[in-house]
């Protein structure tokens, strides 16, 4: 109760800025399925705002989890209130099977995990290789995931107060399957591909970094599947 208090007190004036000055539009929250079922939110990085940013773009009804590096809860103080914002530790390049089976039970009580699964922001704003922990995660809890994208975010603080434009932009839900849950390394690296493109597809072709040649073949496949069942 405490922490969707505090959660409130950072939202609202957020929501409230939003609205009276800062050039932030948001796209697609149709989108987003009713709570009652766990969703993984695969978001792209560009800002540390894009936590904030985003957080102030989900209705309250869909107050979000998070996934954070296990070195930002060193101190008791900030270890509190991160566990306040519901916000999980992982350990950044290992298997960390704590943080995966924390994000596991939180998914399957209906949680809306949000997840950067580039693994850290990108420096030049175009997407990096995305990671296989999402997939996992939504294929051991059967969890649909929400493609979002973020972009404008790329001068912080300052270019919002700037009223440089902030976007986010929300995808439909889809969902990834494997047989008994099992992800072969080939299959996963696919699967990961495929929610990448997810991400791509909702952002502006300057953003789509390492996924530009997979982007521009995914859309021709797409064009000529139209044109097919025309």
């Amino acid at each position: 109760m405490l922490g969707a208090f505090m959660y409130f007190c950072i939202w609202l004036p957020l929501n409230i800025v939003r609205r009276v000055w800062w050039n932030w539009t948001i796209e697609g929250a149709e989108n987003l399925p009713p709570r009652g079922q766990g969703m993984l939110i695969a978001v792209n990085h560009i800002n540390w705002t894009d936590i904030h940013i985003l957080g102030a773009s989900l209705p309250l009804s869909h107050r979000p989890w998070w996934i954070a590096k296990i070195e930002m809860f060193l101190n008791p103080f900030v270890t509190w209130w991160l566990r306040e914002m519901q916000v999980i530790p992982i350990k950044r390049g290992k298997r960390d099977t704590a943080a995966l089976d924390e994000s596991e039970e939180a998914l399957r009580n209906g949680a809306v995990l949000i997840v950067f699964p580039e693994g850290h922001r990108s420096r030049t704003g175009g997407l990096l290789e995305g990671r296989g922990g999402t997939v996992r995660l939504a294929v051991r809890t059967h969890s649909p995931i929400v493609p979002v994208a973020v972009w404008g975010t790329e001068q912080g603080l300052k270019g919002a107060a700037l009223r440089k434009p902030i976007h986010i932009k929300i995808g439909k839900p889809f969902f990834l399957t494997a047989p008994d849950g099992k992800i072969p390394w080939d299959r996963m690296n696919e699967l990961t591909d495929v929610m990448m493109l997810h991400i791509a597809e909702l952002l502006p072709p300057e953003y789509w970094g390492v996924y530009r040649q997979k982007m521009e073949q995914w859309q021709l496949t797409d064009t000529a599947d139209t044109k097919a069942g025309a």
